[in-house]
């Protein structure tokens, strides 16, 4: 058995076992209290394979039991907004949202995983040996170099319109279709091929494309533990280690919002509880969580929930 199949065939098991699933050859189907879907396991050849994840949980799921095959390299494609809500896996953080391809060696920081419930997921993990993966960087030199440069890496990119066609029709492809797997593995295929070169046009133009999510969630972090307030970006960048414009297109990347917007959406939260709490004046809030002043605090907080403040308090002592 080679590598590739001995890999494959390890992460149908450990993934049948997670959603109790029956299992015919690479496939997995499942339609009980855990969800209804399928999983599907293509081997390329002793050098790749790839699983498509096609289903949804009655329940969410998490973990951080995966398994790191060390000796490949990963490709995980998701569908964006346009095409299902939200696929959220090979993450630290419940709120990071894949609608992308990562393409990264570094699997051991990225084991942890959460899949959300009631949610159509829709993604696809395509694994490369690393001596296949060298054969296909040593095609493009500044690839190469940015990759040797790097050591471990975790790489992000949004998906073109040519990559998004590919992998919504890997997915449309008929099971009736007699050449269905060859079709979905063509598929598979292209896409390794447009985002490396991708990656490569990058490379080429000196693009930082290595992401590290543990900055960008520090980052989130300290917006909670400051609420939202007495914090700007200029030292968030600081302890980040990067630009205050990198910072913004990253967080903006990640978590689907500006980074202005959810600290402000930290803030009044913290208002709302410190409102509920009834100790402090609605003065006082809106100073220690940065307002100008009651008036912009009010203003704020009206645009957001519909109710002034003041109203807002009133209804929690009714």
């Amino acid at each position: 058995m080679t590598k590739a199949k001995e890999q494959l065939d390890t992460l149908l098991t450990y993934w049948q076992n997670k959603f109790q699933a029956k299992r015919v050859n690479n496939q997995l189907t499942f339609d009980n209290h855990i969800g209804v879907g399928e999983m599907t396991g293509y081997l390329f050849n002793d050098q790749s394979f790839s699983l498509q994840f096609d289903y949804t949980l009655h329940a969410s799921i998490e973990g951080d039991d995966l398994i790191d095959d060390i000796g490949f390299v990963n490709f995980l494609f998701g569908l964006p907004h346009s095409h299902q809500d939200k696929f959220i896996a090979l993450s630290t953080d419940k709120n990071v949202e894949l609608e992308g391809v990562i393409f990264s060696n570094d699997t051991k920081e990225h084991l942890s995983f959460f899949q959300p419930a009631k949610v159509p997921i829709k993604a696809v993990i395509i694994k490369i040996s690393d001596h296949e993966f060298e054969r296909l960087i040593n095609l493009s030199p500044a690839l190469k170099d940015k990759i040797e440069n790097l050591g471990k890496f975790f790489l992000y990119d949004r998906l073109n319109n040519m990559m998004l066609g590919t992998l919504v029709r890997a997915f449309e492809i008929s099971k009736e279709e007699p050449y269905r797997e060859e079709l979905i593995k063509n598929c598979l295929d292209y896409l390794i091929t447009l985002s490396l070169s991708r990656f490569s046009k990058k490379a080429e133009e000196k693009e930082d494309m290595n992401i590290s999510m543990k900055n960008l969630f520090v980052a989130r972090q300290m917006i909670i533990d400051y609420h939202g307030a007495n914090i700007d970006i200029n030292t968030l960048a600081m302890e980040c280690g990067m630009s205050v414009s990198r910072l913004r297109l990253l967080f903006k990347t990640f978590f689907k919002q500006p980074i202005y917007k959810f600290q402000q959406q930290v803030r009044l939260e913290e208002a709302k509880r410190l409102l509920k709490d009834n100790k402090k004046s609605m003065s006082m809030i809106a100073m220690d969580l940065g307002f100008s002043n009651a008036s912009h605090f009010t203003s704020v907080f009206k645009k957001s929930y519909g109710i002034t403040p003041k109203e807002f308090k009133k209804n929690q002592s009714e």
